[in-house]
Parts: C-alpha cells; structure tokens; sequence
C-alpha cells in the first residue's frame, strides 16, 4: 500500500471521528427501526404507497430540502432551536427594543446589552446543510455527507431553504442570502458566496425566517421572508427596508436587480407557482383568533400584516379590521376590511410550512393541477399534507377540491423528486427538534412516464442539447422540463446576443406567437422575456403578441411585458405604452390586471384617466383587479394628476387613487379626509395615521370636530376612523388637542372603548407609552407638559365619572393623577355605593389615597367591615399606609380566617410583606413555619407567601422558603410549581390564554368555538379535569397526553404492529383509530414494544409566563364547565 493511499484512509477515518463527534455534539439520535414503524401509521390518498429512503442519523432536524440534477438531496438542518435562535416570547422584557430595531447589526448589539457573558453561548451550535446520495440505486440514500456547516453567528438565524441547480446551492439563512459551490468535488463547498445582508432585522418568532426558495418562470430566484424584516442595500446601490414585515423577493441568479416582489406577510414560509406562472404560498395566522391564510402573491401586493399587531391583545388592525378574512366574505368583513390590502384567497390550515405544485407528471389524473400544503401543527397525531386546486375567479381565484393528501406526519417540506415521485421531509416531534429527521417516497404502482422524464433528461444534460430539441421540450408535460429547457434557451439567446445573433431571440417570439401548442408557446414567450429582459433587446412587435384569441396567451404577453426595462415601451411600431393601455378593456378580468401592472412601469399622466375608468368600472367587486389599478397608478407616480383627479364622479375611482397616495406616501392624502363617501375618507385616515405622515396628521386630527363625529364612530369601519382621529390628537399634543381628547373623553354619544382611549391619552399625557396605541409600532411620543391638559382634564371628568364602571374607573385615575381634590365629594360617592362594583370603587378608595383627601382614615374604618371582599381588602392595605401597628393584626388574622374570601387572604400576605418590620417578618414567619414543619397552610396563598420570603431581607424567612422547596423536590415535575394550583384569578387567566404573545394557547387549544382546531377542545375542561391535570399540562405537557392526540406505533408478541391515534385508555387496552380509519383494540399484555408520540404542546411555555400567570391560566380553566356554543359559530 503506498504512503499516499494510506495517509488518505488516516484522513478518511479523522474526517469520520469528527463527523461522529459533531453529531454527538448536535445531539442527533441513532438508527433505529422507528421511522420504518412510524410509516406504517402514515394515512394516504387511495392507490399510494410509500417507502423510507432516509432517517437519522443520515439527516436531523430537518427544515427545507431540494433535489440537484444527479438525484442527490440537499437538507437544511437546523441545531440552534432555543439554544441560538429564540423567539421573543421567552423575553418579554426585550419587546420594546425588538419592535424599535432598524438593522441586523442592531439587533446584536441588543443581544449583546441583555445577554452580558451569556452570548457566546448562542454561537456554539451551527445550522448546516447535508447532502444525501443513493450510490447503489436501491432507493435508499445511505450516504451522507455534510455539505455546509458553520452557521452559528450570533446574528444568524435558522437555515430555512435550499435550493440547487447546475451546482450552485442557495441558501436562506438570516441575515444571508448564500450562494455555496463544491469546485472540488469533495462533497463539501468551499465556495461561500453571500449574495445579500440584511434579512432578519428583529427576533420575533422563532421559525419566522427566509425560506421558500423557488426559480420563477421568468428566470429569476424567488424567496420569502417572515415578519423578522429585512433591511438591504442591493448591488445596484437601492435599500429596500421594511423591518416590520414578511415579504417575497426575486432577484436574478447572481443577486443582481434584488426586488420586493411582495409584502405585509407574517410567515410565508414556501412559494409555489402554477403552469400559468402565478405565485402562491401558505401565510401563517397570529394566534389570535385568526386563521391561516392561503395568499395569491400578487406582484406588488401588501397583505396588511405587521409584526407589531401581534403584541396587543386583540392583535390592533389585524383584528379589527379583518384584513385576514377573504373578500367580502360577510357583511362584517365587507364593511371594515382595508383596501390597500390584497385580501387571502380563503383560510385554510393551521400551520402552513412546506409547499409545492404538481408538475403535470407522476401521480395519477385525481392529482392533476393540485396544490400540496404540509400543515404542520406541532404533533404528528393531527399533522399532515393537505391537497387541492385553484381555479381562476376575475383576476384572482378560489379555492376547490381540498382533501387530505397525507396525515399523521410532522412534515416541514414536500416536494416532487426527479423521477416524479412526491417525497416528505419528516421532522418527526415536536417544536424544537429531537435528533431525528426522515425521508419518504410516495408513489402509485404501474405508473408509465409520458416520454423522457426530468432525470434521464439531467443526465443527458440539457446544456448539450440543440436548440430545435430544446424547442420541442418546450411543450413537454413535465413542467419543470419545460422550465428547464426555456432557461437553457434563455441563457443562449443572451451568450449569442453578446455576439450580436439575434436569431434565437426572434425564433422564441416568433414561436410565442404561433405555436399550435399552448404549453410551448408560453414558455417560448417566457423564455423571449427572460432574455429581452436581461439584455434589453428585443424583437417583432409586441401589438402582435396580444393579438390572439387565447386569453391566457394574451396575459402572458402582458406579464413579459411588465418585467421588461423601462423604456422598452418608446413608441417604436407596436412597441408603444398605448398598446398596453388597450388591453385595460380586455373582456378578461386577469387580462385587464396584467395591463394595469404593465402601465404602472411603462405608462405615464396619460394613461391615469384610463386606470381611473378600470376602478369606476370595476366598483370595487374584484380586489385583485383593484390592486393592479391602484399598484399602476402608484407606479406612473404623479401625485399632482393624481389630486387633480381628486374631483372624480366615481367613489371606487377616488378610493383607488388613495391607495396610490398611501403607496406613494403623500400627504396629499389630507384632500380626502373630506371626501363624500366614508370608505374614501377612512382610507384616507387610515393611511395617515399608520403611515405617519407628519404634514397631513394635523387635518385627520382635526376631524375630531368634523360634524356628526361620534355617529360616524357608531359603525365598526367609523369606529376604527375615529380611534385614529382620537391618536392622531394625542400624537400632536398641545392644549388645543387636550381638548379636543377631552370632549371625546366626556361625549356620551361615542362607544366606551373610545372614550376609554380618550381617557388614557390623558392619562398618560406627560409620560406617553413608546407603543403606538391604535397599532402597536415602536413609535415614542416625546415627553410633555402635563399643564397642557389639566384644564381639559377637569372639564370632561364630570361626564366620566357618571359613566359606566368602566369609564368611572378611568376618570377615578385621571382624577388621582392630575390632583383634582374638587372631585372629592364624587369619589366619596362611589366609594359609598354598593351600585359601583367592587372594581371601581377600591380605584375611587385608592384616587382619594393618592390626593390625600380628609375623609380617607374614616372611609377605612367603615370599609373594613364593608359586604365586598376587594374593598376590605384595600381598606387593610390603606390602614396599613398610616396606622401599621393597627393593621398588622387585622392582616395576620385576615390570612387565615376561614372566612376570609381568597383574594382577601393573598392580600393580607402582600400587606405583610409590604410593611417590611420586624413584626411583620415575624408575622410572615409563623406562616411559613406552619407550611414548612406542618403543612398547614392554604394552597391559595402559597404563592404570595413563597414571594414574601423571596422578597424579604430576613434570613430566617428564606430559610424557610428553602427547607420548602427541597423539601417538595421536582419529581414529578408539576411539584416544583404547587403554589399555582389554587388562588388565580380566573379573569386575568381568560386574558392570558386568549391575549398572552407569550403563552399562546389560542393557537392551538378552542374554547366555546374561539381559538384553534390544532389541540383539544378546552370548552369543558374544569368539568372532564381535576386542578392537577390542568397543571400537569401546562408544566410536562408529556406526562399525559390528551385522548385523540396521542400518536403510538405498538409492536405485539404475534408479530404485528398497530400504529394510529390513541382515542381511548384503560387498565387493560388502547382503543388505536388505524391510518385506515378502523378501530383495533390493543390488549397491553400483548405490547412488546411501544414507540409513542410527543404532545403537540411546546414544553417550555411554562418558561414563557410567570408563577402568577400560570395560577391565574389554571384558575381561569378550571371554571371551565359548560360548553357554550356562540352566536354565528363557523364550523
């Protein structure tokens, strides 16, 4: 053996100890037959069987996987789940700065200031891409090598999507678009080319990061982005910055010309198109009460989304204003939807992740023209591929046929492989990743492929085909051989044109237009617009291009034309901008939206009264066809003709030039806050408001006095008007603007949630919170006088404090907090009547505490005795304030006293506390020594008392807090966390399932038909669960899983295996739903060997909510008990 041959197998074997060793650093699993078992649990569309051709440790944690030519896949692993990349639900306290970030170098100098030492552990674990190959043929990929590694910087985020061709891989990962090459052929890229910086701006959610790679029809690198932003400086020197939204951009193969394609997404995490070129992909809901959204990407489109709508609780707009509703899809919806969104298609699915089209060839006729959409939901038990059509409807779409393609799988990605099966990239379990990471192949039996398939034509190798051949292949049924070819074309038309050959360039146009063959005819017209395109030639006229009968072609032609350069359209023969301009009367909706796109780039002044005619014609009915107007009316970019057009007889026509104007962000938009129609002036205020465009918020706020204000703040559409009129004001500040909140503040005839909004601009006047109130966006007010809106204080409290609880208790505040003692009396009042509510009245207690009234120390002893609980329980904490040694007693014997309501008992242990004398240590003590040496104490105050001792300075106190807490242990888990099995407060807890960002239990759980469909039904909880279940759940969401969401694959002593959905338990058998739909009967004296299935439940929620919130969540859920069907329910 020579030195060369043996130093190579000493190099192969290193190689392999540090790949084992990185592997056991990642913490990927081992082999095992678990994913053969798990495909028997798998449930399939009719006549499809499937096969494993990969599974740990070949592969881990997989996010994103593509196909090269040679049939080898390429993997996004992801290893930096919670340990690298994090969601900034887990830190609540960094919200604030996350929503003001602009760049990605400022969200690491955020890291770096709240992380301290700790940083330089979220650099340890890389995200990576590994390369699988078949060496033998048998359908197994049992080679794996690791192609890229080493994405760990502290700015990086997950490795998300992959792409390869010719081979160059792309890769998506935050703050990088890369481009990798093996130019040694080692398997491993040694050429890192990062073709753009600057994705990713804020933390947001974890998962919410680049993906969805994806080469367009024109040539070009799509990709998508989650609401983490971006903020990029492209090559050619332009900034494309939105840092508060998810968005799809293309660009060309080496990154040049980058565009946002489209915007206002949360989480668009694949993109596919259609045969006819249209962009799709799966937008994920807030979990919020809205729902997923399956979006057609209309070039230029905003979907309205911003990432700050997340943090308040009723999600701000996103909410309110339905924009994730369909068009029109009831009355509510027509009447508050913005129209400067382009609305979704229809909610479907839960958790949208991987996504492809059917290419025309491999499954059977049934799955012809579909659309397959993994919908990942956390578990596999309810996870799957879900399947269906879109068919065309004006000049957007509906959706048709949906079916299940594949359930009982954790899918991230699907994708057809070259030889026209479908393949599934399995996660396995979980939300963070366990090691694990599988591949399928689905297929049908005898299936016949029509001519030569994609992987005999890759390894003929397309580049060596002739030109006549590559014409014909432009109407092969592949699709994607069909792209192939074009692209090869392209490429040549552009190498001869450098040559000065045109002759391929007019062969492609000549064949767009004559071809008997659609399918080749469009490709042939798409591959003359990638190369007139990219080399700005072109050839023929384009007026003959519209002149066929087949509207799809015609469309198509207008679609080239839009991407063309501008100046393509210089009035040449048939080359003029009128020649698009005609097409805006097409009998063809999608026909008239390709033409308004064409004109927003080509056309000019000229052609705005014939955009404007679209609109006054159109009425509103299409808002795809709105949106093209809109978009084109924005792009010709004359604000001035579009004002003087201010006048137009038609509404629909004005509403589509606000739109341009928001587009253009012109503060000519103050024109229309007057305008005749209220869906004019909403939009108008809208966009004034959110944009904040400083020159036009003066007259939107100067409709606070516009005649018939609060009648037009009666509807939902005016109520949204005037909530911004309301801001606008507070926004500006000075006197006459405290007014003005003021008045609404004490007008009766505005809803109280408007009032309420008046109220706390006042309330926070000097000190205003650095959110925004209607939206939520990091948009700080500087601080202010508080004399500007004293007077304007007293004026409207009178009316607030006669108004409902809710108000009283808002001008109680105000009255505390401006000092106002006249109102005195009134307080007084309220404190007095039983009428008032607990609430409001201990809110007056406190008011008259804060403005030291005379008649505090006599009000306290009369209310000690009082009927309401909450109210005894302020009156001992205000006696505490001046009258401690009196207190303290009252206190400890309020604690205890058996007739003590609750809140009473946890509020004479803060009081304790609170007072912080020796006395009260001691007081304090004897409590926790009954809890520690006798158990003797209730459970309902255990927290406030473990708070007490953590709070305390005394040493005896935390003694005793640490003989407790070793003394309970950890095992099992739910012991660590006893003090919030009793004494929430059920109200706070409705607010933290529904509300909470952190929490989010609204995204999977349902309660009386609000939330999500993903987890169990809650409705009845309290009724069908004892307390400690309700915590078990929350704290090891594992323990037990909930009967029809448990996945399990049993192995039996006959040799069979059962595998499916766990509906039933008892001493003796599971009750298994099989992927068939049967029932089996599982006797466990037979059970050899059982694999069983995480719970869909992220495990560490119970890190992301405090002690408190969690009482208060299993208080609010134990009251659960009757199922309560609402009114309007959608099934």
């Amino acid at each position: 053996m020579s030195r060369a041959v043996a130093a190579l197998g000493v190099l192969i074997l290193v190689f392999a100890a540090v790949a084992q060793a990185e592997d056991e650093h990642l913490g990927i699993a081992g082999p095992s037959d678990a994913a053969e078992l798990a495909l028997k649990g798998f449930r399939l569309a009719p006549g499809v069987s499937g096969a494993l051709v990969a599974a740990e440790p070949e592969l881990a944690n997989p996010v994103a996987f593509c196909f090269d030519e040679q049939g080898r896949i390429y993997v996004a692993e992801t290893f930096r789940q919670d340990r690298g990349v994090t969601d900034n639900r887990g830190h609540m306290n960094w919200l604030e700065d996350d929503l003001s970030l602009e760049t990605v170098e400022q969200r690491g100098e955020m890291f770096r200031r709240y992380l301290g030492p700790e940083v330089d552990g979220w650099s340890r674990y890389p995200d990576r891409i590994r390369r699988l190959s078949d060496e033998n043929g048998d359908g197994r990929y049992e080679t794996a090598t690791v192609f890229a590694t080493g994405f760990n910087d502290l700015l990086d985020g997950t490795g998300s999507g992959v792409l390869a061709r010719r081979g160059d891989v792309y890769y998506t990962c935050i703050p990088k678009l890369w481009k990798l090459r093996d130019e040694t052929g080692d398997g491993v890229a040694n050429v890192r080319e990062p073709l753009h910086h600057g994705y990713g701006v804020r933390v947001a959610f974890r998962g919410h990061d680049m993906h969805g790679l994806i080469w367009g029809p024109d040539g070009r690198l799509y990709y998508s982005i989650g609401d983490r932003g971006y903020n990029v400086e492209t090559r050619e020197g332009t900034r494309l910055a939105r840092p508060d939204t998810g968005a799809v951009f293309r660009c060309e193969p080496d990154g040049s010309n980058l565009e946002v394609y489209a915007y206002g997404l949360r989480n668009p995490q694949e993109l596919a198109f259609n045969d006819e070129g249209d962009l799709f992909t799966g937008d994920n809901n807030s979990d919020g009460g809205d729902r997923a959204r399956w979006v057609y990407v209309a070039p230029g489109g905003d979907s309205g989304w911003r990432m700050y709508y997340q943090y308040p609780q009723d999600r701000g707009p996103w909410n309110r204003e339905k924009m994730w509703s369909p068009y029109r899809e009831n009355d509510e919806v027509a009447a508050v939807q913005p129209a400067y969104i382009v609305p979704p298609i229809l909610n479907i699915a839960d958790g949208p992740s991987g996504l492809t089209f059917d290419p025309g060839v491999g499954l059977p006729e049934e799955h012809r023209g579909r659309f397959f959409l993994v919908d990942f939901r956390g578990s596999p038990g309810n996870s799957g591929v879900r399947s269906f059509r879109v068919r065309q409807q004006g000049a957007g779409f509906e959706l048709t046929d949906s079916d299940w393609f594949l359930r009982s799988m954790l899918a991230t990605d699907f994708d057809f492989g070259p030889d026209g099966a479908l393949y599934a990239l399995d996660w396995v379990d979980g939300w963070t990743g366990e090691g694990k990471g599988r591949i399928y192949r689905f297929d049908v039996e005898g299936r016949a492929p029509a001519g030569p398939t994609l992987a005999e034509l890759y390894a003929a190798g397309f580049e060596s085909f002739a030109d006549d051949r590559l014409l014909d292949l432009l109407g092969h049924p592949d699709r994607r051989v069909r792209l192939e070819s074009q692209f090869e074309l392209a490429e040549r038309t552009e190498r001869r044109i450098a040559g000065n050959d045109e002759a391929l360039l007019t062969t492609l146009a000549t064949l767009a237009r004559t071809s008997d063959r659609p399918l080749q005819a469009r490709h042939a017209l798409w591959g003359y617009g990638q190369s007139a395109r990219r080399t700005g030639r072109r050839a023929g006229r384009f007026d003959e291009l519209l002149q066929t009968d087949d509207a799809e072609q015609r469309r198509q032609a207008l679609r080239v034309a839009t991407d063309l350069p501008r100046g393509a359209f210089d009035g040449a023969e048939g080359w003029s901008a009128d020649v698009l301009a005609s097409a805006l009367t097409d009998a063809e909706p999608r026909v008239r939206f390709q033409a308004a796109l064409a004109l927003g780039r080509h056309g000019s002044a000229d052609h705005i009264p014939a955009l404007l005619e679209v609109l006054a014609v159109n009425r509103d009915e299409d808002p795809f066809l709105r949106h093209a107007a809109a978009t084109a009316l924005a792009g010709i970019g004359d604000a001035e003709a579009l004002l003087a057009a201010a006048d137009n007889p038609s509404a629909s026509a004005r509403l589509g030039i606000v739109i341009a104007l928001r587009r253009l962000e012109h503060p000519g938009l103050a024109r229309f806050l007057t305008d005749g129609d209220s869906r004019v002036v909403q939009e108008a205020g809208r966009a004034i408001h959110d944009l904040g465009l400083a020159e036009a918020l003066p007259a939107l706020a100067a409709q606070i006095h516009r005649p018939g204000f609060s009648q037009l703040a009666a509807t939902p559409a005016g109520a949204e008007f005037a909530r911004r009129v309301i801001n606008a004001n507070n926004r500006l500040g000075g006197e006459p603007q405290a007014r003005a909140i003021a008045a609404a503040a004490a007008d009766s005839g505005l809803p109280d949630a408007l009032r309420a909004l008046a109220a706390r601009s006042l309330l926070d006047w000097s000190s205003p919170p650095r959110l925004d109130a209607v939206t939520g966006e990091f948009r700080p007010i500087p601080e202010r006088s508080r004399e500007e809106a004293e007077q304007a204080v007293r004026g409207g409290l009178p009316s607030l404090l006669a108004g409902s609880a809710r108000l009283r208790e808002a001008g109680v505040r105000l009255a505390a907090a401006y000092g106002i003692r006249d109102v005195g009396p009134v307080l007084q009042d309220i404190v007095r009547s039983n009428d008032s509510g607990g609430a409001v009245r201990v809110q007056a207690l406190s008011a008259l505490d804060e403005l030291k009234d005379d008649s505090l120390r006599g009000l306290v002893d009369e209310l000690l005795s009082d009927r309401e609980p909450v109210v005894r329980a302020e009156a001992r904490r205000l006696l505490a304030k001046f009258a401690p040694e009196r207190a303290l007693p009252l206190l400890e014997q309020a604690a205890i006293a058996a007739e003590a309501e609750t809140l009473e008992r946890q509020s004479a242990v803060r009081g304790m506390s609170a007072l912080g004398t020796s006395e009260a240590d001691a007081a304090l003590e004897r409590l926790l020594v009954k809890w520690a040496e006798q158990g003797q104490i209730d459970p309902a105050i255990q927290l406030e008392l473990l708070e007490a001792a953590e709070s305390s300075g005394s040493d005896r106190l935390r003694g005793l807090l640490d003989r407790i807490l070793a003394a309970r242990g950890t095992d099992p888990p739910t012991a660590a966390w006893t003090e919030s099995l009793e004494g929430g407060d059920a109200e706070r807890g409705r607010s933290v399932f529904f509300g909470s960002a952190a929490a989010s239990c609204r995204r999977c759980h349902k309660i009386n038909g609000e939330g999500s469909d993903v987890g169990p039904d809650l409705s009845e909880i309290g009724r069908l669960k004892s307390r400690e279940y309700l915590l078990e759940s929350i704290v090891d969401p594992n323990a037990k899983i909930a009967e029809g969401f448990e996945t399990a694959v049993f192995a039996l002593d006959d040799g069979r295996v059962v595998s499916g959905v766990v509906r039933f338990e008892d001493d003796r058998s599971f009750r298994v739903i099989t992927p068939q739909g049967e029932v089996e009967i599982v006797d466990k004296s037979q059970i050899e060997d059982r694999a069983k299935g995480q719970s869909g439940m992220p495990a560490d929620i119970v890190r992301q909510i405090s002690r408190r919130e969690l009482r208060d969540l299993v208080e609010f859920l134990s009251t659960l008990q009757v199922r309560q069907e609402p009114e309007g329910h959608r099934q």
